[in-house]
């Protein structure tokens, strides 16, 4: 297993972005998506092998896209925003990879966090309809309020709990395009 060319990594994405300086080019870069490659045979546009993950980087100013990048390359970049959307991918990827097995998915911190729900929440995954007064925030607004709470739901909660989860949760999981 070779380990990371920061050098390589750098030319890479100066030379698909607007800025000429690796502090101002990072800053145009968004994580879009991610792979598995279960026989861990991606190598990173920085050189390193045998990645498992393979994060999808893209550059809106230049339309520019990197792929593969792993996480820790994506990490070198020390832009917060990018940090949170590779953790939240692949915490969206385990999740789907539950929904698959059929394993149980409940509201704890083994499948969701904050960042999930808000990720889920802008894109799109709480739809308006009669349930939540035609306003998609409620459902997400509920959901938080249930993960943040300290006490365990009532019987009601958990109900609406389970099909937030199953019925609107899953599905968008399940076609989430970002997750290859």
């Amino acid at each position: 297993m070779s380990t990371h060319n920061f050098e390589t990594l750098r030319s890479a994405v100066l030379d698909a972005s607007v800025a000429k300086r690796w502090a101002q080019a990072v800053e145009e870069w968004q994580v879009v998506g991610v792979e598995e490659d279960p026989r861990g045979t991606g190598i990173c546009v920085c050189g390193k092998t045998n990645l498992v993950y393979l994060y999808t980087i893209h550059n809106e100013r230049t339309r520019e896209t990197l792929f593969p990048i792993g996480s820790s390359c994506v990490n070198l970049f020390e832009v917060e925003e990018l940090n949170v959307s590779v953790a939240v991918l692949r915490r969206l990827f385990d999740l789907r990879a539950s929904f698959s097995s059929g394993r149980p998915v409940v509201l704890t911190t083994d499948h969701f966090s904050r960042a999930v729900l808000a990720d889920l929440w802008q894109n799109g995954a709480f739809p308006p309809n009669e349930y939540n007064r035609s306003n998609g925030d409620n459902d997400y607004k509920f959901l938080l309020d249930m993960f943040n709470q300290r006490h365990d739901p009532t019987e009601k909660e958990r109900r609406k709990i389970w099909v937030l989860i199953n019925r609107v949760i899953k599905p968008f999981v399940m076609t989430d395009a970002r997750l290859g």
